[in-house]
């Protein structure tokens, strides 16, 4: 349950996120913050729901390829289109693990989840993998033998460098089977600086501040992976459908990409390589 030392005083990256998605799991400081960073960009609302669509188009892309497993790396309050629907529209054995260090958002997931045997919610810090991957949950969800996607969706520009993003990921993509996938997304200012700016401004002292990064510097931390076509673009541009022409931002302030770990290769009966 939610406790009484939460501070609902203090605005969540993730209850942001959840409004601007439509969600209701979002409090008072949470909608303030909101509006104040509409005004400096507002198309913001238009974008996050932009990257939800771009992240869905990723998924059904590695569920295609015949992926079944999913590693939701800050994955937020669930709201309707979230990982773990997505996959069981496809197929209703799929699997998924959301992991979120925000208590509210750890503890909506597992009300929602709480009859659902090919779905859970962790509560921890994606940028500890070992507990993340060693966890109950991910142990008894995922098979790490076979391909997992990881979904890093907003969520790798909380880390500073401090924290080492290119070793946390590699952390994760060493962890699974080859032929797996990384799917993410990363505020970035290299579309429209002077918007990013603002943005960094309204969200100094009360949101853990994102880090700028642009895509030569994200793409530098994915060694041993390779991108997907269309590489490293906003999320409207990233395989868009029809429906997602009215999701297209004249600024951007993001990027995302879909990367994959090099596939085994097949011994063919004579010890040659397929």
């Amino acid at each position: 349950m939610i406790t009484r030392s939460l501070d609902l005083d203090r605005p969540s990256d993730a209850r942001v996120h959840d409004y601007f998605l439509g969600g209701g799991s979002n409090f008072a400081a949470d909608r303030a913050l909101a509006r104040r960073v509409l005004s400096a960009a507002p198309d913001a609302r238009i974008e996050t729901l932009a990257h939800r669509a771009c992240l869905g188009r990723m998924m059904r892309t590695c569920l295609d390829l015949g992926v079944r497993q999913f590693l939701d790396l800050g994955s937020g309050i669930p709201t309707a289109g979230s990982p773990h629907e997505i996959a069981a529209e496809a197929d209703p054995a799929a699997r998924v693990v959301h992991v979120d260090n925000d208590q509210i958002a750890a503890t909506q997931g597992q009300l929602v989840l709480a009859r659902c045997d090919n779905a859970a919610v962790l509560h921890a810090d994606v940028r500890d993998p070992d507990s993340v991957l060693a966890a109950e949950q991910t142990r008894r969800l995922l098979d790490f033998q076979q391909p997992v996607a990881v979904l890093m969706f907003g969520v790798l520009h909380t880390f500073g460098e401090h924290h080492d993003p290119a070793q946390v990921i590699r952390r994760y993509t060493e962890a699974v089977a080859p032929g797996s996938f990384l799917a993410l997304s990363h505020f970035t200012g290299e579309f429209a600086p002077e918007r990013a700016r603002e943005v960094l401004r309204v969200l100094d002292g009360s949101c853990p501040r994102p880090a700028l990064r642009d895509r030569e510097t994200v793409r530098s931390f994915l060694d041993g992976l390779d991108l997907v076509d269309p590489g490293a673009v906003p999320a409207a541009d990233w395989r868009p459908g029809p429906a997602d022409a009215d999701l297209r931002s004249p600024e951007p302030l993001g990027f995302a990409l879909l990367a994959r770990t090099t596939p085994a290769t097949r011994s063919r009966p004579d010890g040659a390589s397929a």
